[in-house]
């Protein structure tokens, strides 16, 4: 009965150990800083925030890509140059996000609306992520639809993960 009480905790623990490394390796966990305009060597390839943009759904622009009311658009161009560090240069795929961070603020998250439930309708950008089969130098445009309120009374981030270099990813600043 000892070895039960003594055991069950143990291997329970080892288990939950384990399984929460794997989750910490496996995913984007340790950022990587970046000020807005600053360039970072990052997966494969150099990368840098060119321009954000904000678009309100009640603007002339807004309505012309149908975004839901009461949420902006918030459009970042990102710079990728793949003749960057690594084996061939060229970053196997990324994932970019939105965050939202600050004190005394619950921090939250967009993915790139090109990948999801919401239809921009026309005029959206044609590269939408960044791309394993361009090797020169690029720029993707990754959507963002966000509440009206997001980013005003605290901080937006771009975070950029590359499959190939998790757990770090790329967090750069918003202007």
């Amino acid at each position: 009965m000892l070895a039960i009480l003594v055991l069950l905790p143990a291997t329970l623990g080892i288990m939950f150990a384990n399984q929460w490394i794997r989750y910490v390796e496996d995913g984007p966990s340790r950022s990587v800083n970046v000020t807005a305009g600053e360039m970072l060597e990052y997966g494969n390839a150099r990368w840098r925030i060119e321009a954000t943009d904000r678009v309100s759904a009640d603007s002339a622009a807004g309505r012309e890509r149908d975004l839901p009311a009461g949420t902006d658009l918030i459009s970042v161009t990102v710079e990728v140059d793949p003749t960057g560090t690594g084996p061939d240069g060229v970053p196997d795929g990324c994932t970019a996000r939105l965050e939202e961070s600050g004190v005394g603020t619950v921090t939250r998250s967009w993915s790139n609306a090109s990948q999801g439930a919401i239809d921009l309708g026309p005029g959206g950008p044609s590269l939408t992520s960044c791309s394993s089969d361009l090797s020169t130098r690029y720029s993707f445009v990754a959507e963002f639809v966000v509440p009206a309120e997001a980013g005003d009374s605290s901080s937006l981030t771009v975070n950029i993960s590359v499959p190939g270099v998790l757990p770090e990813y790329a967090r750069f600043a918003v202007d």
